[in-house]
């Protein structure tokens, strides 16, 4: 593919960057690609995004030219195109009877590998061979020359030890690229930050455009501003939490329930969001309010979304994204629902901010989120043995007023409910926090392992009543904001 193929997206992204596009030079190793176009560019550092094998020449560059290389975005794109026995991608027998077939016909292949790139989406097939056509097609020789690129380079050590920001944007449909691949470039880079759009195909950046645009700006604008609650940390527990969530979210459940009683009371049009949808409880709540609504399930782990996904099907959209970051398109959103996810955005004023971006002038964003006095009983309790974080901070109603009026909301509804738990004991109460993701993710934690001694002091001095079992405290915040 040539740089033509970008259109009027590379024009979108030089609205707000100085954007560089790439021909491919030709040369038989990555070496020699990295090599040209670092020469070709100025000494500024930058963002590389790579699209399909671009995105192995994007991690070969970072690798090798860490001190230019600020960041890497992979479009459509992963560390290891070929199917391996621990990695999912293109069957090595599929890639080689399509190199057999290119041998013998490049014309022909090359229409129906274009047509591949847009499966189940015929009405942009048109468009991709207008762009491809703009530039004559290369010989057949280096289009065999690049498909050997992609069959021998396996970049996932490169991955793992990148230390630049990374960001991957794949597609649930993409014929060339399995989504499964996307958790499992996480588990060897835990920072990379996922960004999932919905039936998309392989040029994500011609078929979704909008949402690729706000996927890197998402990107981007994260990497400039950070965090102090560790959102890998975040993003594994609730990954891992995904398949004991709903045995344990009882809580949740019951808050999402009063959530919605108390600010909702008649149908939703246009777009409407569940933001930290979890495994879906409040998605599918939300469903019979949204039969004249495009209803778009978020959250940042992408193993929750599937579940959610397995539960309501196709008939809303799912994105893996950020509430810091989100990659959804400024004035676009009518109303936002979260239901106690924004405790995870700490401090909370950035991820506010980017909900009242995304909101229309007229729209409206509701949410619960724990505040100060949850789980005061363990907090006190930990308190008396040691002087570390070992739960979550939270906001107070005051502070979280604060934070909207900064953040450009001047009309707001807030109230505050208590919910009291009751456990057999301290360690069922731990355990149930874990078991849906929330125990401590602050940056500020012990580093080192709690031992026995410790945990037996700590649940020494936690409050028991005559039964013998304990309560915690859950006091939420209810919020219905709009500018």
């Amino acid at each position: 593919m040539h740089s033509g193929m970008w259109g009027s997206f590379a024009q979108q992204l030089a609205e707000d960057y100085h954007v560089t596009l790439i021909d491919l030079p030709h040369y038989e190793n990555l070496a020699q690609i990295s090599d040209e176009i670092i020469a070709g560019l100025d000494s500024e550092p930058f963002y590389v995004i790579g699209w399909s094998l671009g995105g192995a020449i994007a991690l070969d560059m970072a690798t090798r030219y860490s001190n230019r290389v600020q960041g890497v975005i992979l479009l459509a794109a992963n560390p290891c195109f070929v199917e391996q026995t621990d990695w999912a991608g293109m069957p090595l027998e599929t890639f080689d009877a399509f190199a057999t077939q290119l041998h013998a016909n490049s014309t022909v292949t090359l229409q129906r590998f274009l047509a591949l790139q847009l499966q189940g989406l015929p009405q942009f097939l048109k468009e991709v061979k207008t762009r491809f056509a703009l530039q004559n097609t290369p010989d057949t020789p280096i289009l065999e020359t690049s498909l050997q690129l992609l069959k021998k380079n396996d970049l996932r050590e490169n991955l793992k030890n990148l230390t630049c920001p990374i960001a991957a944007i794949l597609s649930d449909n993409d014929a060339l690229i399995p989504v499964s691949v996307g958790e499992q470039m996480q588990a060897l880079q835990p920072h990379l930050q996922l960004t999932i759009l919905e039936k998309a195909g392989h040029i994500p950046f011609i078929t979704q455009p909008t949402l690729c645009l706000n996927a890197i700006h998402a990107f981007v604008r994260k990497e400039q501003g950070g965090f102090l609650l560790d959102k890998t940390k975040i993003k594994q527990s609730f990954g891992n939490a995904s398949q004991t969530y709903d045995s344990v979210a009882q809580l949740q459940r019951d808050v999402g329930q009063d959530l919605l009683k108390t600010f909702l009371s008649e149908n939703l049009t246009g777009t409407i969001v569940d933001l930290g949808c979890g495994t879906g409880f409040l998605t599918q709540t939300l469903l019979p309010y949204c039969e004249n609504a495009n209803l778009i399930a978020v959250d940042l782990a992408l193993p929750m979304l599937q579940l959610t996904r397995e539960k309501i099907g196709s008939s809303i959209h799912y994105l893996c994204s950020d509430a810091e970051s989100l990659a959804l398109a400024t004035n676009s959103v009518e109303t936002l629902f979260s239901n106690v996810a924004l405790q995870w955005c700490f401090p909370i004023d950035n991820a506010l901010r980017e909900l009242q971006r995304v909101l229309k002038p007229d729209g409206t964003l509701i949410f619960s989120t724990f505040s100060s006095q949850t789980l005061c009983e363990l907090k006190t309790a930990w308190a008396s043995v040691d002087n570390f974080a070992h739960v979550n901070e939270f906001y107070t109603q005051e502070l979280l007023q604060l934070a909207l009026e900064k953040a450009g909301f001047s009309h707001m509804e807030i109230l505050t409910k208590r919910y009291v738990s009751r456990y057999d004991s301290v360690l069922d109460l731990m355990r149930e926090l874990k078991h849906i993701g929330a125990h401590n993710v602050s940056t500020k934690r012990k580093k080192s392992v709690t031992t026995k001694t410790t945990l037996a002091q700590m649940m020494a001095n936690y409050p028991q009543e005559k039964t013998g079992e304990i309560s915690a405290t859950f006091e939420v915040i209810f919020v219905r904001a709009s500018q």
